[in-house]
């Protein structure tokens, strides 16, 4: 099988054997997909917090200059120290001024009516001075009691905002409380709208234009995007502006981490959703830190987006991706990357490095094949000639979209399970090795026939061009409409392509005669291929419960009755350990059992806040932020599992497809999150359950742990096929591999 798997792992290997910069580009491409997108998503904890408000004085009050929490006691209803947020005393202003006559003046103001101008006389009451102003603060007190009604009214005045943890918010600034509370609600719902369809665009632009356009086209269009959401001139051109910074964020979370992944040698790989995970946790420590030093929505929304004008330098830094590229059947380019990352790791790989090693690949995979069983004639001994067989073991890369997902068997005797699946692989080895024989014999009788009839076609070529037909069933039709828009693709990626990345004619040649097809595919094949079919859809509802679970654990900080910036901060802080927990555990007991676990420990705290008095702020917090300690260690393993999982030519896109539907899953965070105003504990209630269900449906996923990346969808349909529910990892095996 040459799927380039072990070719990439080993080419990644030489290249990054020695210096440091695949080091330095490896943490830049995780603190891309981190810390801007930590930003960007949780910034609206901030912006649009709520603080506490209450309903502002009739004007009349507004001129005596009382003290505002002296007027809040007397006209705003409370019940053990907590204040109605909009609802206010009824008032006889007749009464007051009655009471007040005292501190009353006429007063004339002038009022436009229509195109004249006319002068209103008016009583308004006006504050003492000296000490005239302690008896006149008595007199007001008695007489806003003495005015006031048991009937309460909606705040007609406006309201009053507490500016003890917030200078201003986007609430604030535009009064979004009572009958217009559900607008920050609706904006942060709608934000998650924008992601949704990003995901499908971005995820099959990277899969056809590849990673590195991709990623430069996103930063292109995200950072004036976010600058501009600090001048909007009023909430919904906000929203608009959100929803369409929102179409990048899990796209740039997504594909920086593809890269990275991609791009590394195997021994790194799981190093990377650590990384990634890591720096979006310190992302969000740095934004409370922010936040609670600027306290104002506007400054704090310029100090997240101008800094990330630098991202524009990364045009110059960020290679395109070696697996990538050679999925594109592009070997030529795909060595180059190579090359160009060992050159700045001072290492010198000569040119056509990646092909010797194709080549030594592909004897090695010769030899094990003929070192299996014995070779007796050109045939495998105890075994019939496959000439009669169907010929769908042929199950090489090139017919890779061929490649038929069905491969039941059914076993003509009782033998053992164990014993019958033994005979089988060896049917088929022998199968493939003697089809070789013959083939290599028609070849042979091909060539002297064509040498004795120079201008006739003897039925045996007949043959040998079938079977080169077969053979290349993955290269496309060169159609007109296809011709346009690889020249039309070809015209996109000049723009993003570096000097000397162009093709010349030898790189033409090296890839004509080494690719094995132009390896496309589409979001269609994840269903066509029954195992890619079920972990795509195990994969995509997991994606869907941890992703709610951490969102509203992240966007629930406000109600868990303790001061907001300390409470996100410490949510930041608890999850930087859950990474380095998740790496170390993941590399010594696989990725199934460990998300297992840490999907019940976070459900489990999360369900036992039931238990908790609301009078026990702390003890809720202790509780939720264990839940977000494990639930974030949860996605880190998450993150590795479905980057391993799906292949390359369909990775992009069957995350962008999966992350869609997880974005659908997400819209339901802030009504989830709104659950509190009934019950502090009932938000995290539902997590608790959510997280539960995606422990048990991972238990239905194969272990990836010290297996090779899947490059095809031969290679993805294969993986993990007949993985046992209840199986483990073979540490016999895990420590052949660390020796190694």
């Amino acid at each position: 099988m040459t799927s380039w798997t072990k070719e990439l792992d080993e080419a990644a290997d030489l290249a990054t054997k020695a210096g440091y910069w695949h080091v330095v580009l490896f943490y830049m491409l995780c603190a891309l997909a981190a810390i801007p997108t930590s930003f960007l998503v949780f910034s609206q904890v901030f912006t649009n917090a709520t603080p506490e408000h209450w309903c502002a004085p009739i004007p009349e009050l507004e001129t005596l200059e009382l003290p505002d929490e002296l007027v809040r006691n007397l006209t705003v209803p409370h019940n053990e120290g907590v204040f109605e947020g909009c609802r206010a005393y009824t008032l006889d202003l007749k009464v007051l001024m009655e009471e007040l006559g005292d501190y009353a003046e006429e007063r004339s103001v002038l009022v436009r009516e229509g195109n004249a101008l006319r002068v209103v006389s008016s009583k308004q009451l006006v504050p003492a001075t000296g000490q005239e102003r302690e008896l006149q603060i008595s007199r007001a007190v008695d007489a806003i009691i003495k005015a006031r009604s048991e009937n309460t009214s909606s705040c007609s005045c406006g309201w009053r905002f507490s500016t003890e943890h917030y200078q201003r918010t986007l609430v604030t600034e535009f009064s979004l409380v009572c009958d217009e509370d559900w607008l920050p609600r609706t904006g942060n719902t709608l934000f998650w709208v924008g992601s949704i369809f990003g995901n499908l665009v971005f995820g099959w632009m990277s899969d056809r234009s590849g990673r590195r356009p991709t990623i430069l086209l996103m930063i292109l269009l995200e950072v004036p995007l976010a600058i501009a959401a600090a001048f909007p001139n009023n909430y919904w051109t906000y929203v608009a502006l959100r929803i369409a910074g929102g179409l990048f964020f899990p796209a740039l979370y997504q594909q920086p981490f593809i890269l990275a992944l991609e791009l590394m040698p195997p021994r790194s790989r799981t190093y990377t959703g650590i990384v990634v995970g890591m720096l979006f946790a310190s992302g969000m420590c740095l934004l409370a830190l922010l936040a609670y030093a600027v306290k104002d929505w506007f400054y704090l929304s310029l100090a997240t987006s101008l800094p990330f004008i630098v991202l524009y330098g990364y045009y110059w830094l960020i290679p395109e991706s070696p697996r990538w590229l050679v999925s594109r059947g592009r070997i030529a380019e795909a060595e180059k990357v190579f090359r160009n990352l060992a050159k700045k790791n001072g290492i010198d790989l000569p040119r056509g490095f990646l092909l010797e090693i194709h080549k030594k690949v592909k004897e090695e995979d010769a030899e094990t094949e003929v070192t299996m069983l014995r070779n007796v004639n050109g045939n495998i001994s105890g075994f019939p000639d496959p000439a009669d067989k169907d010929d769908f073991v042929d199950r090489r890369i090139s017919n890779m979209l061929t490649f038929k997902p069905d491969f039941t068997r059914i076993p003509d005797s009782d033998e053992p399970k164990g014993e019958n699946l033994e005979r089988i692989i060896a049917h088929e080895v022998a199968e493939i090795v003697n089809k070789k024989a013959r083939l290599k014999k028609e070849r042979e009788s091909i060539r002297d026939d064509v040498l004795k009839e120079e201008d006739g076609i003897t039925e045996e070529s007949h043959l040998n061009t079938d079977a080169k037909q077969k053979a290349t069933q993955t290269e496309p039709y060169k159609s007109p409409a296809n011709t346009l828009r690889r020249k039309s693709l070809q015209l996109v990626n000049k723009i993003f392509i570096r000097d000397g990345e162009e093709y010349d004619v030898e790189n033409k040649r090296m890839d004509d005669e080494n690719s094995e097809g132009d390896c496309k595919a589409s979001p269609l094949d994840v269903f066509r291929y029954p195992n890619i079919r079920k972990k795509f859809f195990l994969l995509t509802f997991n994606w869907v419960a941890i992703g709610v679970v951490y969102n509203s654990l992240s966007y629930n900080t406000p109600n868990l009755g303790v001061d907001d910036y300390l409470a996100f901060f410490i949510g930041g802080v608890v999850e930087l350990p859950s990474y380095f927990m998740a790496w170390r555990c993941m590399d010594r007991f696989g990725r199934r059992w460990v998300l297992c676990v840490f999907t019940h420990v976070g459900g489990l705290a999360c369900l036992s806040c039931v238990f908790v008095p609301e009078a026990w702020p702390w003890i809720t917090v202790v509780l939720a932020m264990l839940g977000r300690l494990f639930i974030a260690a949860s996605f880190a393993v998450f993150y590795v599992q479905i980057g391993e999982l799906l292949p390359t030519v369909l990775r992009a896109q069957a995350m962008g497809a999966s992350s869609f539907i997880a974005g659908l899953g997400l819209l339901a965070c802030p009504y989830i999150v709104h659950l509190a105003t009934y019950a502090r504990s009932l938000p995290l209630i539902v997590m608790g359950v959510l997280s539960i269900m995606a422990g048990v449906t991972s238990l239905f996923l194969p272990e990836t742990l010290n297996q090779p990346l899947p490059q095809t969808l031969g290679d993805g349909e294969m993986f993990g096929r007949d993985f046992k529910l209840l199986s483990c990892v073979d540490k016999r095996r895990s420590s052949v591999k660390d020796l190694e």
